[in-house]
């Protein structure tokens, strides 16, 4: 490739570049205008804000369940030990190692 034409390609690529450049930033600063805009109406701020206390209660009983859960398979596993003619360790003292 000649010198001459190496040059013009490398402004061109430059040019292309900047206006690019530009361009993209101008859209993406529209964009987040309007983001802003929709983000910022109290309609959708409190539709975020249900959806939140929602996702909290959601949360809040789910584990309550799971802590429920394992309560109750902790029992199962206690219950089983206890009356199955011996076969099963017995339980140790807090100040036991295994």
């Amino acid at each position: 490739m000649k010198a001459g034409t190496k040059l013009t390609l490398a402004a061109g690529l430059g040019a292309g570049y900047v206006l690019g450049t530009r361009a993209g930033r101008e859209q993406y600063e529209k964009i987040r205008a309007a983001a802003r805009k929709v983000a910022d109406a109290p309609a959708v701020r409190q539709t975020a804000n249900v959806i939140q206390v929602q996702a909290f209660e959601i949360t809040r009983n789910t584990a309550s369940k799971g802590r429920e859960a394992v309560g109750h398979m902790v029992e199962t596993v206690r219950h089983r030990g206890d009356g199955d003619g011996g076969d099963a360790e017995p339980e140790r003292g807090a100040g036991e190692l295994a």
